[in-house]
């Protein structure tokens, strides 16, 4: 599969204040507004470098369950591809169980089931060379595209 680079990864996170407090003084950079995405119940913050904090929407909700059973800490590489289609082909050939797909304006975006890579769930991502902007990663930019 053609992959041309780690895109971002996702780190499960039960408060996330406290989290971009701790990532943007050990890294000194800073994160986005929050994206509240309420069809996934989940709450997350992504910052230039490509880490995106992801903690959940609502209490007792689907999303504070996932934490409370995996824990805190990485949930998700995200590894952006040249065609999703093709990539998403060759991952169900070799046996890994896609588990969703959307797209967000002109991202496109996959996932694959974490119990079929270590823990770990796998997401592809696909989008148009320039789509992000200098300090904004195109996670949050397909976010602010689509809810505006």
């Amino acid at each position: 599969m053609e992959v041309e680079k780690i895109d971002h990864i996702h780190i499960y996170v039960k408060d996330l204040e406290k989290a971009r407090d701790f990532f943007a003084h050990i890294l000194g950079s800073k994160f986005s507004e929050m994206m509240d995405v309420e069809a996934y119940d989940i709450q997350s913050l992504v910052n230039s470098l490509g880490i995106e904090l992801v903690g959940a929407r609502s209490k007792g909700g689907p999303m504070e369950k996932i934490i409370e059973k995996t824990g805190e800490g990485l949930a998700a590489i995200s590894l952006k591809v040249p065609d999703i289609e093709k990539a998403i082909a060759e991952l169900k050939a070799k046996g890994l169980r896609m588990t969703g797909r959307e797209q967000f304006g002109k991202l496109k975006e996959a996932w694959f089931h974490p119990d079929d890579a270590f823990g770990v769930m796998i997401e592809l991502c696909e989008y148009e060379a320039g789509h992000s902007t200098e300090n904004t990663h195109p996670a949050e930019k397909a976010f602010r595209d689509t809810s505006s």
